[in-house]
């Protein structure tokens, strides 16, 4: 199998090792900056990108920036993205089924996905990040490594939730904790209270 993957940096390098571990042989990446292959690494620029979708290239975003993510699927729709999915990551009950009918999902070793859990397209689940029950993730989001999601939570389209930061528990099913669009959640911070959209929290309590 062929995988294409956009962006060159450490954690593309990481998709490269889910990508290696779940068969794919081939793997190339595309750098918008840099066409040139460097450090044992085969790039290629994003003019080539339709010459490698001819050649039976599948695709992915090995880039951890929501905004970028969402800027590049969208110039790019047409390709074939495919989730990534290390084999050490665990779910409950039915959530690999729902998982199939989305797209360019990255999903690192460690990660934790209980039940009854949506989740959205394009989103980066890093290292030993977990997710609890009838949460909402919705597209293009990213949670960082050692990251807890609590239950009943929704993040929400882009936003992102740094490195071991907590999202505490919702009141219930119909009323989420939620995490505004494009919102950001910094390193290590615990989050008590819904966050609005555009906004960046941080620290214990997050403000």
């Amino acid at each position: 199998m062929k995988l294409a993957i956009f962006g060159a940096s450490g954690f593309a390098r990481e998709v490269r090792d889910i990508a290696f571990i779940l068969g794919y042989k081939e793997i190339i990446f595309i750098d918008k900056a840099n066409g040139e292959s460097h450090n044992v690494l085969k790039i290629v620029s994003e003019e080539d990108v339709y010459k490698l979708a001819k050649e039976k290239y599948r695709f992915t975003i090995g880039i951890g920036n929501p905004k970028i993510r969402m800027e590049i699927s969208e110039r790019f729709s047409d390709l074939e993205y495919v989730n990534l999915i290390h084999p050490a990551a665990t779910f409950g009950f039915d959530q690999l089924a729902k998982i199939k009918n989305t797209v360019g999902n990255i999903i690192c070793a460690g990660t934790r996905v209980t039940n009854n859990v949506k989740l959205g397209n394009f989103g980066i689940y890093y290292l030993n990040c977990t997710v609890a029950h009838d949460c909402i993730i919705e597209d293009y989001v990213t949670i960082a490594s050692g990251a807890n999601i609590s239950g009943n939570v929704k993040l929400s389209k882009g936003s992102y939730i740094g490195t071991n930061a907590c999202i505490l528990q919702g009141n219930s099913i119909t009323e989420k904790m939620v995490i505004g669009k494009n919102s950001i959640v910094g390193a290590g911070s615990v989050v008590t209270k819904k966050v609005p959209d555009n906004k960046i929290v941080k620290g214990i309590p997050a403000k």
